[in-house]
């Protein structure tokens, strides 16, 4: 290979002489090794799919709403996320460390509310929670001032297939199984380098998963089989109390009792279907819970008991116990997979619930420390953005405001307020 030509890898050259870009691609697929499929082609547009039929955000949302942990596993990182507010903080060398403190700052403060800000970071927030990805357009009423924020849901924003190392143009659908070129908008990705170019624009907030140069991938997405089977256990019990748990009865039933109801094979079969209504009806379902049955047997010459009607219980072992060990480990593969300490999200997983109130301030404390910086410097990327635009102070910046818990005797309130560190 010639020096001059420079292999960035996955099939990317540049070539300094003709101040090009090269890639080299085997095939009209969008390059994501998960979620990725055909190119979405219509109108000249080329859409990167996220997922082989273009719609996995859809698949994801309803997963989650099909379970009784996800929903409440995601809005709780939300939650910890965006911390009590969103305030303004300045940064000072203090002991040869790092302090971040508070400051007023009346002119990002009227701003932020202005743009109703706090609706904007519950949607980014929760997007990034729950799809690993977010979408904030920037609409700029002049070079130098960010007007509004508007947050897209994955479900509508789809990456135009490009040879760039990252998607510059996105398409807005609102119905992406029915896709229409004429009925998409498309906007230009924010320019970090020139964040004036455009005058609205699209930010997209995201985390870097090898091999997902379109869509990033939530690490829940490793307990979606859990998530499937935490979701079949409920419709189990639902069903088993309406119409028995699997086999519940064996009801045996002399061989001639159906004489009696005719002389043709056909009058037969229909009294035996009639029995079985009957029989389904009277047994199973919620309101037949301790029914009594009643039926009557006859004697030989003998005295001797013949053969009458018998209902046998049969007993399934799977119907209680085993089901919720598996419910319980279940629910502790959902709770690995979004990164929290189950208590924290008030959810049992069938040992000690909860802990001391000790553990679970130090549990939270740990949370915000490990788990939020990063995902915070990613949701503050539009803020950034338009602070930088805005030309607001340098020295001043937008940040989270946490509730740091304490014991009683260090605050009479258990809790005192402090600046986040992740700005």
């Amino acid at each position: 290979m010639r020096r001059d030509i420079k292999d960035l890898g996955g099939g990317l050259f540049i070539l300094p002489g003709a101040q090009a870009l090269v890639e080299l691609t085997k095939s009209d697929k969008a390059q994501d090794v998960n979620f990725g499929g055909a190119v979405l082609t219509s109108g000249g547009f080329k859409i990167a799919p996220w997922g082989a039929d273009n719609l996995q955000p859809q698949k994801m949302l309803e997963l989650v709403y099909n379970n009784h942990i996800k929903p409440q596993l995601i809005t709780t990182a939300r939650d910890f996320l965006l911390g009590s507010r969103v305030g303004c903080f300045t940064r000072k060398v203090v002991a040869g460390k790092i302090v971040v403190e508070p400051v007023i700052d009346t002119a990002m403060e009227d701003w932020y509310e202005s743009i109703d800000g706090d609706a904007a970071m519950q949607s980014l927030a929760y997007n990034l929670e729950g799809f690993a990805n977010y979408f904030s357009v920037l609409s700029l009423a002049s070079k130098n001032y960010v007007e509004g924020i508007q947050s897209f849901d994955a479900t509508v924003v789809r990456a135009l297939v490009t040879t760039r190392p990252r998607p510059d143009r996105y398409a807005l659908h609102h119905d992406w199984r029915n896709f229409k070129a004429d009925e998409a908008q498309i906007l230009p990705a924010y320019d970090p380098l020139n964040p004036s170019k455009f005058g609205e624009c699209l930010l997209h907030g995201r985390d870097w998963t090898p091999g997902q140069k379109y869509y990033d991938v939530p690490p829940y997405w490793g307990t979606r089989k859990w998530t499937e089977v935490s979701n079949k256990i409920p419709r189990f019990h639902s069903s088993g109390l309406d119409n028995g748990y699997n086999l519940k009865y064996h009801i045996r039933i002399p061989a001639g009792y159906f004489d009696q109801f005719g002389d043709t094979p056909e009058k037969r079969q229909a009294a035996e279907r009639e029995l079985m209504g009957a029989m389904n009806e009277m047994l199973a379902g919620v309101d037949n819970a301790d029914k009594a049955f009643v039926s009557k047997f006859a004697v030989d010459a003998m005295g001797k008991a013949l053969p009458g009607w018998e209902i046998v219980p049969i007993e399934n072992k799977m119907s209680d116990k085993a089901y919720d060990s598996v419910n319980t480990q279940a629910n502790i593969a959902h709770t690995s997979g979004h990164g929290i300490d189950p208590s924290l999200a008030g959810i049992d997983t069938g040992g000690k619930f909860g802990g001391s109130g000790s553990e679970k301030r130090i549990s939270y404390q740990l949370h915000i420390a490990l788990r939020t910086p990063t995902k915070r410097k990613i949701l503050l990327q539009t803020l950034r953005a338009a602070h930088k635009i805005n030309g607001f102070n340098p020295e001043h910046q937008f940040g989270f405001e946490d509730v740091d818990l304490t014991t009683l005797a260090e605050n009479p309130t258990g809790q005192q307020k402090v600046a986040n560190k992740a700005m």
